[in-house]
């Protein structure tokens, strides 16, 4: 995976938007639960990558969040990484 191909820049940005809406609805009163197993869904395929790939979509989310002029927004970026299991828990 090349951080600089136009094509995982377009699905790194959707992605992140789609867990971003998912994750904005698990306080409503939508669908909470099923909102929450489609993020367990992203964070167990990313468990899925190998260790230099994750790397590299962290790399790419870092570039975004420092790129990102809301803070609402910048705030979800500083911690996807984390959060969906991107980074281990000692770095």
């Amino acid at each position: 995976m090349k951080e600089d191909d136009p094509l995982v820049q377009a699905l790194t940005k959707l992605l992140i938007e789609l867990t971003r809406f998912i994750d904005s609805i698990i306080d409503e009163d939508g669908e909470p639960r099923a909102a929450a197993k489609q993020l367990d869904f992203v964070a167990g395929t990313f468990d899925q990558l190998t260790p230099d790939q994750r790397a590299s979509l962290t790399q790419i989310v870092q570039h975004l969040a420092a790129a990102e002029p809301s803070a609402e927004r910048r705030e979800f970026l500083d911690v996807f990484a984390e959060d969906f299991g991107l980074t281990d828990d000692a770095e």
